[in-house]
């Protein structure tokens, strides 16, 4: 791997291994997956999940994997997935009107009656906060997707390499991800080179408790990528750093930028982004327009953008750096207009 730290594709001739590991990383293993068709016998290791042929039909926990499948042209192999309501990967969303994709989620989490009726060859996981739980009570191969876990953006983005080698599309993801890889590194090296970076607040509330992404974060590793200095930077942590309107308040002032993402119908105003406190309207950074949003609600921020991390870093890059060319439009971070 380039850049991904939560899996690692083994190679013996034609046979591949997949290894998925959990928050611990490499000492964290969470499956095994032989792809060897008949070819492995006997030697498949002790635990190991083995195909003998390229996945033909999957469930998805989270249509967040949606994108990493249809990417690789794989569409029609999906038969179920959780919380269709939410997809935004429009060949999926058109195989559920269909009635080709089916709800599995319920309102107990996942309809294991459901899985088995469509046994697919694999389920795809969300392993999040799940646990050692099984979701289909050991009858369908489960694979543990941790793509959150990936601090670097193109770190994300290389997990179409995973679901490469399962659905039998190993030299198409590796293609993929160079292109992604290289327009990445492109629009990183178009960052104008000055010493005076903009100081960026990125965070979210929620119930009134203000939330920041750790220095080591994905969102951390974006804005220094666009030529940004987060404000958060020296302040590691495994997940989101939870700060009082105090922090938020002092932090606040220092900031050139001020950026959310966001759930939400309808244009974002500013107060949208101040959570309609009106003493972070009152910080410097509102007054001269400085705020920039992601609405998850109209955009597919955590299914495609995994996959363009080069255009969201281009989002970024304009965003901090208005001096540059405007064009293309804004996909994924916008202005507040």
């Amino acid at each position: 791997m380039h850049h991904a730290r939560f899996f690692q594709i083994w190679e013996r001739g034609s046979d591949r291994m997949l290894l998925t590991f959990g928050p611990g990383g490499n000492t964290d293993t969470t499956g095994v997956f032989v792809q060897a068709g008949d070819s492995l016998g006997p030697r498949s290791p002790s635990g190991a999940v083995s195909f003998r042929k390229p996945l033909q039909r999957v469930a998805l926990q989270s249509t967040t994997h949606a994108s990493f499948i249809t990417m690789l042209g794989c569409a029609d192999a999906v038969v179920g997935c959780a919380h269709t309501g939410q997809l935004l990967d429009e060949a999926l969303v058109e195989k559920v009107r269909a009635g080709e994709v089916k709800e599995i989620a319920s309102a107990d989490g996942v309809d294991r009656e459901r899985i088995l009726m469509l046994a697919p060859d694999a389920l795809f996981t969300y392993p999040y906060g799940s646990g050692d739980k099984s979701l289909s009570n050991g009858a369908v191969p489960e694979v543990p997707v941790a793509e959150y876990l990936e601090e670097h953006p193109l770190g994300r983005a290389e997990w179409l390499k995973a679901f490469g080698v399962l659905l039998g599309r190993e030299a198409l993801s590796d293609s993929l991800f160079a292109g992604i890889e290289e327009r990445y590194e492109k629009a990183r090296a178009s960052v104008p080179a000055k010493e005076a970076k903009p100081l960026v607040f990125f965070g979210s509330a929620w119930k009134g408790t203000w939330s920041v992404p750790s220095g080591n974060s994905y969102m951390a590793r974006l804005i220094g990528d666009a030529g940004g200095r987060y404000l958060f930077a020296d302040r590691n942590a495994t997940g989101n750093i939870d700060i009082d309107l105090e922090t938020v308040l002092q932090e606040g002032a220092k900031a050139d930028r001020w950026g959310r993402i966001l759930v939400q119908d309808g244009p974002v105003t500013a107060a949208d982004l101040a959570g309609d406190d009106a003493r972070i309207l009152q910080l410097r950074v509102f007054k001269e327009h400085g705020c920039f949003y992601a609405n998850s609600a109209q955009s597919d921020l955590f299914g495609q953008a995994v996959l363009e991390p080069d255009v969201v870093l281009r989002d970024l890059v304009r965003i901090f750096h208005p001096e540059l060319e405007k064009k293309p439009e804004p996909v994924y971070y916008k202005p507040v207009q």
